[in-house]
């Protein structure tokens, strides 16, 4: 089951995590970023992944990051493809392997 957090808590990555960007009125959606940073840290093809509604919703992620022009949400935790994933609100998402945590 997926951990799912909307708190301002710190989290921790090392320098191996992977940390691409998504911005508010650009074609690169928080959902765009989740998938393209795992990708890149697994170097696989999108579609080898897994569904990423199988971790969390993507609309709704989608939705609470971009459906203001401000978000109020810090940031959006959970776990997709053997990788904790942390999106936030000022536009970066960043994952990290489950086995490298």
């Amino acid at each position: 089951m997926s951990e799912i957090s909307a708190q301002d808590n710190t989290v921790e990555f090392s320098e191996d995590s992977i940390t691409p960007e998504w911005g508010q009125g650009s074609k690169n959606t928080p959902v765009f970023a989740v998938v393209s940073a795992v990708v890149d840290a697994e170097e696989v093809d999108p579609a080898e992944l897994p569904p990423l509604y199988e971790a969390i919703d993507p609309e709704a992620l989608n939705d609470l990051f971009t459906s203001r022009s401000e978000s109020s949400v810090g940031k959006v935790e959970f776990q997709y493809a053997g990788h904790d994933v942390v999106v936030r609100g000022t536009g970066e998402v960043e994952v990290q392997s489950i086995h490298q945590a």
